[in-house]
């Protein structure tokens, strides 16, 4: 358990640096960062659906970051992680929260390079993962959505001052 924790914090620190990173290919980084200490955790956890969906979440950022990304590629991803996520769900609707995430996120980046954009998804993705996180009991991962929330809510300001400027 205190693995899993600990995973959770490290993860979700990462993905706090993400929504501050000024450039896609910085915040898809450190979000494979984030990914890969979160399904670590989740499937610990038991949180097998978040786990499933975040591994396709790494794949889908490594090849936008080497521009390997398109129509065909992004189409086969929905379908993985919906097919996947689908398939090892074990929490019912709660379980179907990641997914959800992982999807618009993947559709999201795929069609936009905003950063402010990327970031209000952030935002939902969060709080997705809030209600999950505090489902399969990954605390640390439940203080960090709302942190996160919150510092990409932030983030999304001081870009909407800086732009403004």
């Amino acid at each position: 358990m205190t693995l899993a924790l600990t995973c959770s914090a490290i993860g979700a620190f990462c993905l706090a640096i993400s929504s501050f990173s000024n450039s896609k290919k910085k915040m898809l980084t450190w979000q494979i960062a984030d990914y890969l200490f979160t399904a670590v955790a989740n499937f610990l956890l038991g949180g097998y659906t978040g786990a499933i969906t975040i591994s396709v979440s790494i794949v889908r950022n490594s090849l936008m970051i080497v521009n390997r990304e398109s129509k065909v590629i992004t189409l086969f991803l929905v379908i993985i992680q919906i097919l996947l996520g689908s398939y090892f769900n074990q929490l019912g609707v709660i379980g179907f929260l990641p997914i959800i995430s992982s999807v618009s996120y993947t559709i999201t980046s795929f069609v936009t390079d905003k950063i402010q954009i990327l970031r209000w998804m952030i935002v939902e993705n969060m709080l997705l993962w809030l209600i999950y996180d505090i489902t399969i009991k990954a605390y640390p991962a439940v203080a960090m959505d709302i942190f996160i929330t919150l510092s990409t809510c932030l983030a999304i300001y001081k870009g909407r001052l800086n732009h403004s400027n």
